[in-house]
């Protein structure tokens, strides 16, 4: 139902406070109560004679004994109109939470006030709630329904369109009357009257039991008779009928029997009240408090919650203070211009405190804390905003909102591209940067094409590093990436371009400096050259003269070698004939040996023979004659 209001005290406190010169204000004490009210609020406004006990019911009806001043004098003990300083909880028919707020009104037909201030008092009065709540004593008689005379010049003092201003228009104005009269009832409080003291019975003209409700509507029809006070009586009635359709009626037996102990009515407790009037008081409160009886204050189907509440009592006060009539309509309207205004301001201001997104962050997360800031925003202006200005007012506070969302859209898209930027940058210079210079003897050996892989490597591990790193995030990530890349990367392959360069540069210096010591070198190997020259031309001619030499030894030597060979082959036939002549000759020689054998044989047997010529026969034959051999040794 809202916040704590402004002060938990139990004082009562002016609501519509009057100075000595009758003019009205709005106690800024009660609207510091009232205005952080957040809920609906349910004003039930107590009003009367004076000196009627209508102070006294509402303590009753609190409960209390300290609350609304009360006395036994014919000194009005309120002025204006007073409320109790703590208003409290309850629950509408729906179970939704709402906030109570007592009004006791300062008792009207006093000796102090005239009929206009009455009026003016009571007008505001039953302006300012949503359940007007009548003390009177007694029956509902003729006297009490002339005593309510003042109800019927609420039309006067009350309307609910402007006037058109022309008071001669005959019919057509009666007609404006009357329907204004008709709308007024629709925004008029239901109607509670309170017969206090009662002591009769409630029945029909047949002894039948009536309800309190059936009596008020009995008392309320029109009276026979054209007598003028007749006449005024059921125009009361009439009125009264009119203006509060929702009405009903509850009766209060005396409190105490004891005359003197009713004049300090402020100091009893509830167990010194008369069974029957706290049976009849609890009665009362459930009429008023329960939650299927409590109403919220309302103008044309709008709850009033505390701001607009404070709003719309200043306007009535302001119509009041300047001699006019409180035009409902017109009033409403302001209220619901300033309300609007302020809801919208309201809703505004809750959308910036519900921006508690860190950013930068994600699409998905912006667009579902955007959603839920608006959605609190449109939550805080449906709470406060009212009237016909809603819609307007509704539609400008979506324009707001969307600029609003824009305009952080735009913030977290900066943080994102702030982020997203670093973050690149100091994957730059940690993986591609640290690529471009390859140390060691491996990365001064590493040639161009592998140095470009080790860049490409290089890029692709900042892109995976990039996506796992947690602090880059937003919309700006992709696009921060892209730029990276179409910045940068021409910018690492220049740099790697100069790099080899350089690289190249130095290695070219390098191999020009080792040009220029195998120049020298070249220079005293050609100058050694020359002289190993001279010395291989000698050779070569030394060489030309042994060639020659050689060539004439080895012709000699081929001419020997083929004299040789056929010395060789005329020594071969040579020996051939020699030892075919030898072998003939030993053949010969073995012949000549035979016959020489032969020869001697003879000789040997002949010798024998001489010396026994017995045997000389026999010894005498010739020995077989060897045959020569036909071989080639032969």
């Amino acid at each position: 139902a809202g916040p704590e209001p402004a002060t938990s005290g139990r004082e009562p406190i002016p609501l519509v406070e009057v100075d000595d010169e009758s003019k009205f204000t709005v106690n800024e004490e009660a609207r510091a109560i009232l205005e952080p009210l957040r809920g609906k609020l349910c004003v039930v406004s107590v009003a009367g004679l004076y000196r009627t006990g209508k102070s006294s019911l509402v303590n009753f009806l609190l409960e209390t004994d300290a609350g609304f001043r009360v006395g036994p004098t014919v000194r009005r003990c309120t002025r204006g109109i007073w409320l109790w300083g703590a208003p409290r909880r309850a629950a509408l028919p729906s179970g939704e939470p709402c906030w109570v707020v007592v009004l006791d009104t300062e008792g009207l037909g006093g000796l102090e006030a005239d009929r206009h201030y009455d009026t003016r008092i009571f007008s505001l009065a039953t302006l300012l709630c949503s359940t007007l709540v009548y003390n009177s004593l007694g029956s509902i008689d003729e006297h009490a329904i002339a005593q309510l005379s003042f109800v019927a010049q609420l039309s006067r003092h009350v309307r609910f369109a402007p006037s058109d201003g022309d008071d001669d228009a005959g019919e057509a104005a009666g007609d404006e009357a009357e329907e204004d009269a008709r709308r007024l009832g629709e925004v008029m409080p239901a109607f509670t009257w309170v017969l206090r003291d009662f002591a009769l019975e409630l029945v029909d003209e047949r002894g039948d039991a009536i309800t309190a409700d059936e009596y008020l509507e009995r008392s309320l029809r029109p009276q026979r008779g054209y007598e003028a006070a007749v006449l005024e009586r059921n125009r009361v009635r009439h009125v009264l009928g009119a203006f509060f359709p929702r009405r009903k009626c509850r009766t209060l037996v005396r409190p105490v029997h004891d005359e003197d102990a009713l004049q300090r009515a402020d100091l009893l407790k509830m167990d010194d009240l008369r069974p029957e009037f706290r049976s009849g008081l609890d009665e009362l409160k459930d009429a008023l408090f329960a939650p299927e009886h409590v109403r919220p204050k309302e103008v044309r189907g709008a709850a009033l919650r505390g701001p607009a509440y404070v709003a719309l009592a200043r306007q009535f006060v302001d119509a009041v203070n300047g001699g006019g009539v409180p035009v409902v309509s017109s009033a409403w309207d302001h209220v619901s211009q300033t309300e609007c205004a302020a809801a919208g301001d309201e809703a505004v201001a809750r959308y910036e405190g519900a921006r508690s997104l860190q950013l930068p962050a994600d699409e998905a997360d912006f667009s579902a804390a955007a959603a839920a800031a608006e959605a609190a925003a449109y939550a805080a202006f449906d709470a406060r905003a009212l009237g016909d200005a809603r819609d307007g007012r509704r539609h400008e506070l979506g324009l707001k909102l969307a600029a609003a969302t824009r305009a952080w859209r735009a913030d977290n898209d900066r943080a994102s591209e702030k982020a997203c930027g670093a973050a690149l940058d100091r994957l730059y210079m940690d993986v591609v940067f640290g690529a471009l210079a390859p140390s060691g003897d491996a990365g001064a050996a590493a040639s161009a094409t592998d140095v470009a892989a080790t860049l490409e490597n290089a890029w692709a591990e900042l892109r995976e590093k990039y996506a796992a790193d947690s602090q880059a995030k937003g919309p700006a990530r992709d696009r921060q990436l892209a730029r990276c890349l179409a910045e940068k990367w021409p910018a690492a392959a220049h740099e790697l371009a100069r790099r080899l360069e350089q690289r190249g540069d130095a290695e070219l210096q390098e191999e020009h400096a080792k040009l220029v010591e195998a120049r020298a070198s070249l220079a005293e190997l050609e100058g050694s050259a020359a002289a190993r020259a001279r010395m291989l031309e000698d050779a070569q001619s030394a060489l030309v003269s042994t060639q020659l030499e050689k060539a004439r030894h080895e012709a000699r030597c081929k001419a020997a070698q083929k004299n040789l060979e056929e010395v060789q082959k005329t020594r071969a036939r040579e020996k051939e004939r020699a030892d075919s002549e030898t072998s003939r000759l030993e053949v010969e020689l073995q012949r000549v040996k035979n016959q020489l054998a032969v020869a001697q044989s003879k000789v040997d047997t002949a010798d024998r023979a001489a010396e026994d010529p017995a045997r000389v026969d026999v010894k005498l034959q010739d020995p077989p004659v060897k045959q020569p051999c036909n071989c080639v040794v032969s």
